[in-house]
């Protein structure tokens, strides 16, 4: 008889969709039956063919409901576990664990791994207390980056710091490399120029990704760099203030906002070099679709991103224009043979360490699921 997984998230938000999806595929579906649940959202058949798991669930909550106490919610993931009776149960995100931790003082559930993909989602008083009165120990903590687990350990000190853990967001390679266009392809539908070097973000228009920072780095390092583009994929908050900023620099024609495009990781390859200009970055998934597309990267030296790129890209101060204008300026004069190296690089260490088989390996060897591995 198959044992039964739940995968609770917030939403099907993209990124967790593929996140969700990386969780499904630890699981040999001879010997395990996947649910995935998602605690808001209606249901959708995009979402729903998009998503790995056997079984995909739309609680439909709405931000009313899963606010406060969210009695409600926690009585149907009552009679959702009472029905299927989960030996596993991944949460993602702090509301789908504050209702998991309820349902666990009702049932008992063999293994509770929590993950946080977010800084200083345990700061706040009301849920270290949260945490003090309702954790068990079938219950782990983890951080998708070591920041992230540095951080939950700082918040939660009174937590032993063997039940706070590392699980780190993989890219699944072998379903994300056949979604790469071609640079020729993504440039053509882009419309941008093939002699063109291509300098690309993609990230939220907040201000925690920083594009008043390329943008200004971008329009000093332009009169030495005359082939150069800037194209920033994504919308937000912050459009209408950094299309003025362009404006400001009078860079409309070097400068392209594409605004959100579903699926945006395959057009990386319509880039010379990939920047991520954050000022906090948990993890910073987009960097391993950048590594994976053979990207040279420039990034900011901030939280998990270090962690990722290592030695493969050219990694600065946050905010540091001056330093973000010569790292674009080296990578533009590089030759051909130093980019296909750093690509090279880039993508080799996305397979050593962030691959699906290399997550598999460190979930597994969780002494938290030895029984239950060993049952199967």
């Amino acid at each position: 008889m198959r044992q039964s997984i739940l995968i609770l998230g917030h939403s099907y938000a993209t990124q967790f969709i593929d996140v969700f999806n990386q969780y499904t595929r630890l699981f040999d579906p001879d010997k395990y039956e996947v649910t995935v649940a998602y605690l808001t959202g209606e249901e959708n058949l995009a979402v729903k063919q998009r998503t790995l798991a056997e079984h995909v669930l739309f609680l439909n909550e709405s931000k009313k409901n899963i606010r406060n106490l969210k009695i409600g919610t926690i009585r149907k993931l009552l009679a959702l576990h009472k029905q299927k009776k989960f030996q596993i149960v991944i949460c993602h995100r702090y509301k789908p664990i504050y209702l998991m931790m309820w349902v666990t003082q009702f049932y008992k559930i063999p293994a509770l791994i929590c993950v946080m993909h977010e800084l200083h989602t345990m700061s706040s008083l009301g849920r270290r207390l949260l945490i003090a009165g309702l954790r068990r120990n079938n219950m782990l903590l983890a951080g998708v980056s070591n920041a992230v687990r540095d951080d939950l350990r700082k918040s939660l000190w009174f937590v032993p710091k063997k039940y706070i853990i590392t699980l780190y967001n993989v890219i699944d390679v072998e379903l994300t490399e056949p979604q790469l266009l071609t640079s020729t392809q993504a440039r053509s539908i882009l419309n941008l120029p093939a002699e063109s070097f291509v300098f690309g973000n993609i990230a939220r228009l907040v201000p925690n990704k920083d594009q008043v920072s390329l943008i200004k780095a971008f329009a000093g390092m332009r009169s030495s760099c005359p082939n150069a583009l800037l194209i920033i994929m994504g919308d937000g908050e912050l459009q209408i203030s950094l299309k003025q900023l362009v404006k400001d620099y009078q860079l409309d024609n070097q400068v392209i906002f594409t605004g959100f495009l579903d699926n945006a990781m395959r057009y990386m390859k319509a880039f010379d070099c990939f920047i991520l200009s954050s000022i906090q970055e948990a993890f910073g998934r987009v960097l391993l679709e950048a590594m994976i597309a053979k990207r040279p990267i420039i990034a900011t030296q901030v939280n998990g991103i270090p962690e990722v790129v290592a030695h493969t890209g050219l990694l600065i101060q946050a905010k540091d224009i001056i330093a973000l204008e010569a790292a674009m300026k080296q990578v533009y004069h590089r030759s051909l043979q130093e980019h296909l190296q750093q690509g090279e690089q880039a993508y080799q260490r996305a397979i050593n360490y962030y691959s699906i088989p290399i997550f598999q390996k460190d979930f597994w060897q969780l002494p938290l699921l030895q029984a239950i591995k060993e049952n199967h």
